[in-house]
């Protein structure tokens, strides 16, 4: 064969491998909701029911530590942060732990479920949380890549023993991604700006395949920010197709920054999630919710969150997860451990 038509063969044959290789969204994850609340052992549930009366019965689950959560084979996280740019907002419920008080005190988000009420987490700032898992991460680099959900809380709670929380602002965005940055290296997140590339926008970096390739993901982050509408058009002002921003939002999917779905109960919405699937976008979704498929040993919408092709299903009751009400109830969805092997093996 002449020179030139082997090297046009051996070209075609290595985009052929290329275009072949697949594409982070074509993963799937299985994570946990809440991940930052901690195990429910007798006297934290007792508390928690004397607190919170009828309303704990929807959180009466807890988890282990991060790590233990990514050495279980969960790849999805999601904490909750409120906003503290000054410090100290959420810090009265440490006033006798010194050293827990003193990080409390220090500016930056701080991540509980509810202020006063329900403040118990595995991580108190946003930063700890995002440490704990880059830590995590460098000591295992051939992982399939954590997405992380970041669930902004403001909403009021209208009740005179609760603060309202304060609106996340500018500073408090740039606060976040900074933190991002600092635990994981920029190199080590996947951004809007990689999907993106050269394309007018973070949806046309999407559907017309820009995610990165399984392999060149590994050892990295996803972000997502998780908000409420006013959140996440702060989050892109100034920022067209998330331009400049570490993280990923919430938006219709008619808009420039299209790119992630949380799409909670799979069971209305089977046929959407498909379609948005097909195109390219990331969708998330839940196989139980509020301990209800846990207490009716319901596995319904779990099947359909698998059958409707979402990349990340969470749950509060993976395999090993802790088991605080005895349920015995456990997600575990038919591709988690053969994926798990699968995606966690760099190739050789």
């Amino acid at each position: 064969m002449r020179p030139l038509l082997l090297a046009a063969a051996l070209s075609a044959l290595a985009f052929a491998a290329q275009a072949a290789e697949p594409k982070i969204n074509a993963l799937r994850w299985l994570g946990s909701h809440n991940s930052y609340r901690p195990e429910l052992d007798p006297a934290a549930l007792a508390h928690q029911r004397h607190v919170m009366g009828e309303r704990s019965r929807g959180v009466e689950y807890g988890h282990p530590p991060i790590k233990a959560q990514l050495d279980l084979g969960l790849r999805q996280l999601e904490f909750d942060p409120y906003a503290d740019t000054a410090g100290g907002l959420y810090a009265g419920p440490y006033a006798n732990d010194p050293d827990k008080l003193a990080i409390m005190k220090t500016p930056g988000a701080k991540v509980l479920h509810a202020p006063v009420v329900d403040n118990r987490t595995l991580c108190l700032r946003l930063s700890d949380c995002f440490a704990q898992v880059a830590a995590w991460s460098k000591a295992h680099p051939g992982h399939q890549p954590i997405v992380i959900f970041v669930n902004t809380k403001e909403e009021p709670f209208n009740n005179p023993a609760i603060p309202n929380p304060p609106l996340w602002t500018e500073a408090d965005f740039a606060g976040i991604d900074a933190d991002a940055i600092k635990a994981f290296g920029r190199d080590r997140i996947v951004t809007p700006d990689d999907v993106r590339g050269a394309r007018a926008t973070l949806r046309d970096g999407v559907t017309g395949g820009g995610w990165p390739t399984a392999d060149s993901a590994r050892g990295k982050v996803l972000l997502v920010l998780d908000a409420n509408p006013r959140v996440e058009d702060a989050y892109r002002a100034g920022h067209p197709s998330l331009k400049g921003r570490v993280l990923f939002g919430l938006y219709a999917e008619s808009e420039a920054e299209a790119a992630v779905f949380n799409i909670q109960d799979p069971r209305p919405e089977e046929a959407r999630i498909k379609a948005l699937v097909a195109q390219g976008f990331l969708v998330r979704t839940r196989s139980d919710a509020d301990t209800t498929e846990a207490r009716n040993h319901d596995l319904t919408r779990l099947d359909i969150a698998v059958r409707s092709g979402a990349q990340v299903i969470s749950t509060d009751y993976y395999p090993g997860a802790p088991d605080p009400l005895g349920l015995k109830f456990v997600v575990r969805p038919s591709w988690f451990e053969s994926d798990r092997r699968q995606t966690d093996t760099p190739r050789r």
